[in-house]
């Protein structure tokens, strides 16, 4: 009954966000302090309440206090310390609670100095107040305090507060490194957002998609006469990305890969949520995951690109890109081709919806389905054959709904080529895309 309960009382407040989110601006501009306070508010009541659905938290606060007692989570796995005979309860409950206790860590050395750092005596209090003060700080210097729609949609929303508040989930060092990035490069500070780009994929290599505002800053007119300018941003990058390795390896040297052949392993030996499946399998077809829907944007996207005029041509593209959400399309569709979709990867596709001002609900509504996947068949008394198994008929509803965004989604796109189309043909002879040979 409880779980029935959390579950419905998550469901209503984020149908309640939902229809936030086509409320006015002018309403989130009267109102933006009181929302602002209202999204601290929970922050601050969440750290104090125990994690729900969710067991990665256990590992966070435990290889973080190996590390603080210099032993590396590279070399040990949790398991060896099921024989100790010293353990205090805290310790013993957290480590019943670590799920794959025979697996070293797959995390970043950056991620976990940072749980070293800020859970001493497997306190996670510290652990959530760090996030508190880290993605507050960045978000107020983001923002300047001028809080628009998008900006406040993203301080609200109950899936990002929970997962972070509640379950620990560092996706927040990303998103919250990243206010402080996109304010760099909005100000030219190119060789500073080059380095933080590099250590927000060194926390997670998903980040690779926020590339796309750093190549903005790139003017291709000029880049072979000053090609030498893009050495330093990327030498930035590159000590971005690697200095946290270093740092680990002077700590700990018998350091070998630093996990990736763990997370190279995992990758290849689960799967967990691939709602797409049984959707493909009722027509008798193999897993095609999102590949088709890839493969008509990247058709979509070409025709646009070759419609425009060359001149200013990827600066108009990167207009209509921002207003149909495309990169935030780009993202969502590749992390569906992952083998594990775990509800929180998909909150780095925020930052998307705050830059690009988006005022679409569905983006929202697909960063939320995945939610869904927290009704495994154990949570809903069914019969299992592991403990994470979700039962088909709710991994069928999360690719319909998934689906029906997609497809209002590229509904949209279809619209603006169609019009692009009519404008091609009314224009003279040569006086867009590649036909301009004057």
């Amino acid at each position: 009954m409880l779980q029935w309960i959390l579950f419905i009382s998550v469901s209503l407040v984020t149908i309640l966000f939902l229809w936030m989110v086509t409320l006015p601006k002018s309403f989130f501009k009267k109102y933006k302090t009181i929302i602002f306070i209202i999204g601290l508010g929970i922050r601050v009541l969440f750290i104090f309440l125990p994690p729900i659905w969710e067991d990665d938290w256990s590992r966070y606060l435990w290889e973080g206090n190996l590390i603080r007692q210099g032993e590396s989570p590279y070399e040990k796995v949790p398991f060896d310390s099921f024989q100790k005979t010293n353990l205090g309860d805290t310790e013993t409950e957290i480590l019943s609670q670590i799920n794959h206790p025979d697996w070293t860590t797959i995390y970043s050395p950056f991620v976990l100095l940072f749980f070293a750092l800020f859970s001493p005596g497997f306190s996670g209090f510290f652990l959530k107040l760090s996030y508190l003060v880290l993605e507050t700080s960045s978000f107020l210097f983001f923002s300047k305090g001028r809080f628009s729609k998008s900006q406040l949609l993203y301080w609200l929303f109950p899936i990002l507060i929970k997962e972070v508040y509640l379950n620990f989930h560092f996706e927040i060092l990303i998103l919250s490194l990243f206010w402080i990035l996109f304010d760099s490069i909005r100000y030219k500070k190119i060789v500073f957002s080059s380095f933080l780009f590099g250590l927000v994929v060194h926390i997670k290599f998903f980040s690779l998609f926020y590339f796309v505002y750093l190549f903005k800053t790139i003017s291709f007119k000029t880049w072979k006469g000053s090609w030498r300018k893009l050495v330093l941003p990327s030498l930035s990058f590159l000590f971005g990305f690697f200095i946290f390795y270093f740092i680990y390896y002077l700590l700990f040297p018998d350091t070998n890969d630093f996990g990736i052949t763990n997370l190279i392993k995992f990758g290849s030996a689960f799967k967990f949520n691939q709602f797409y499946e049984p959707f493909w399998k009722t027509f008798g077809i193999i897993d095609l995951k999102t590949i088709p829907f890839f493969f008509l944007l990247a058709i979509m996207i070409g025709y646009i690109l070759i419609s425009f005029e060359k001149k200013n041509r990827l600066r108009k593209f990167s207009v209509i890109s921002t207003r149909l959400d495309l990169f935030f399309l780009i993202g969502y569709l590749f992390l569906c081709l992952l083998p594990v979709y775990n509800p929180w990867y998909f909150l780095i596709l925020l930052p998307f919806l705050v830059i690009s001002k988006s005022a679409r609900i569905s983006p929202w509504i697909l960063i939320s389905i995945p939610q869904l996947s927290y009704l495994t068949s154990a949570r809903l008394g069914l019969t299992f054959h592991y403990f994470y198994e979700i039962p088909d008929s709710i991994l069928l509803l999360e690719a319909v709904i998934s689906l029906i965004c997609l497809t209002w989604h590229f509904r949209q796109i279809f619209i603006l080529v169609y019009k692009i189309s009519n404008i091609s043909n009314i224009a003279p002879k040569g006086s867009i895309g590649y036909g301009n040979r004057n």
